[in-house]
């Protein structure tokens, strides 16, 4: 079994994604449990996708892997937990950076890199 200590190491490694809906470039995508949450806030009206969760890390998980996904809210109301997949961010639209109690809003950071040729003639992510 994990430790809950792991959590935060395993969520701080850079992610290489392949690449984003419109540019097809190379992305590292990283996130910070601690560094990256914001406590009692969450971003409201651009929400794709919702669903039961465990934990933050699954949250993340899932957002990566949707290119739509720019940030997530987690939310605990009880003994639920929930996760929120946003299309936007406070970079992109603040104003929808709302007050919540329960609530951590996660922005991912995301950096995009160039794609080199290889040996083979293909284009491949510099990860």
């Amino acid at each position: 079994m994990f430790s809950t200590k792991l959590i935060p190491i395993l969520l701080t490694a850079l992610r290489c994604v392949k690449g984003d809906c419109f540019t097809r470039s190379c992305q590292k995508i990283s996130l910070d449990v601690y560094r990256d949450a914001i406590q009692g806030l969450q971003f409201v009206d651009h929400v794709f996708h919702n669903s039961v969760t465990v934990n933050p890390a699954q949250c993340y998980t899932w957002c990566i892997q949707d290119c739509r996904c720019l940030s997530f809210n987690f939310k605990e109301n009880n003994e639920e937990k929930y996760c929120e997949l946003n299309e936007g961010n406070h970079l992109t639209n603040e104003s929808s950076l709302k007050n919540s109690s329960g609530t951590k809003y996660y922005s991912l950071r995301r950096k995009y890199e160039a794609k080199v040729k290889n040996s083979s003639l293909e284009l491949t992510c510099l990860c």
